[in-house]
């Protein structure tokens, strides 16, 4: 029942983004973009991601309750100036946010630290805030550390789908291996990485591009893991030639969002232009939203396996 709620606000968010897609929120082509992967994942990836994790508990309840009202809050924030009311209406997706952290911890401290791909669910449950904090500091206007407006929108995108979605995604595979025969270590690796690249990222735009570096490297290693694993071990068990094939499209898409992810931070890092952040958000931006994550979620929001055999 509460899974089947978050799917049909997935499914009404696709709607409202299609409307989005009507309406103008910025002057400039590049930044207008990118305001449409955060809608994206306002309005779709997060309530797919909560809908295969979903329990009986009352903080889950009211959580998928409030998620498509703090949405469309969070939607109205990107056409008004940016300022005090815009970021007012933007904090709605913060205090969702932060429930849903909230969400993580009590599932964490039941659980423990036993299950890797449980622990894998639970961090994109609670790295999910750092995209709603920046995501209130965007709409105020305001740019910290002499950050510059784009470096913090694509920070709150970062955060919804390499932060949110993709340890959500990693463990949905691991509910499966825990019932079958896998590459134990090559899984854990992945998590690990997964996990682990996320404060390196962030450290890498604060404190030295080398740090981010070393981030993405890791980031990509994870992902490239989990592409290995999911093509190999997990498709096969799949009977839908759909789910099948956004599963493999996923997979790829990942792979090829890292390489460029990686390309940009050794631009970075050794000041050599490779790929700009306007080329970053047309090619790696796309096929991280819609190509990975959108596909993977799509699949794992349905019962395409049977996890206890």
């Amino acid at each position: 029942m509460l899974s089947t709620l978050a799917k049909r606000s997935a499914a009404g968010g696709v709607v409202v983004w299609l409307i989005t897609l009507l309406l103008t929120t910025s002057d400039s082509e590049q930044t207008e973009l990118v305001h449409k992967i955060v809608f994206w994942a306002v309005l779709v990836i997060v309530p797919l991601g909560l809908s295969v994790v979903a329990d009986e508990s009352a903080l889950y309840k009211i959580v998928g309750f409030a998620q498509p009202v703090a949405a469309l809050f969070t939607i109205s924030s990107f056409f008004v100036q940016k300022g005090v009311l815009s970021a007012v209406l933007a904090s709605a997706w913060l205090i969702l946010n932060l429930l849903i952290a909230l969400f993580g911890l009590l599932r964490l401290t039941k659980s423990g630290f036993h299950h890797l791909e449980e622990l894998s669910i639970d961090a994109g449950l609670l790295y999910l805030p750092v995209a709603g904090a920046w995501l209130v500091v965007y709409r105020l206007g305001v740019q910290p550390f002499d950050y510059g407006e784009m470096i913090i929108l694509l920070t709150v995108v970062h955060f919804h789908f390499a932060g949110f979605a993709t340890p959500i995604i990693a463990g949905m595979c691991g509910r499966v291996f825990a019932h079958r025969n896998h590459p134990r270590k090559v899984f854990g690796f992945s998590v690990v990485a997964l996990v682990a690249a996320m404060p390196l990222v962030a450290a890498g735009i604060t404190f030295s591009p080398w740090i981010g570096l070393v981030g993405a490297l890791l980031l990509t290693a994870g992902l490239l893991m989990l592409a290995v694993l999911t093509i190999g071990w997990i498709r096969p068990l799949i009977t839908s030639p759909a789910s099948r094939a956004l599963l493999l499209i996923g997979a790829i898409s990942s792979c090829a969002a890292m390489v460029l992810a990686c390309l940009y931070a050794y631009s970075l890092a050794t000041h050599a232009l490779i790929i700009t952040i306007p080329g970053m958000a047309m090619t790696h931006g796309l096929l991280n939203a819609f190509g990975f994550v959108t596909c993977s979620l799509l699949v794992w929001s349905q019962r395409v396996v049977d996890f206890t055999r």
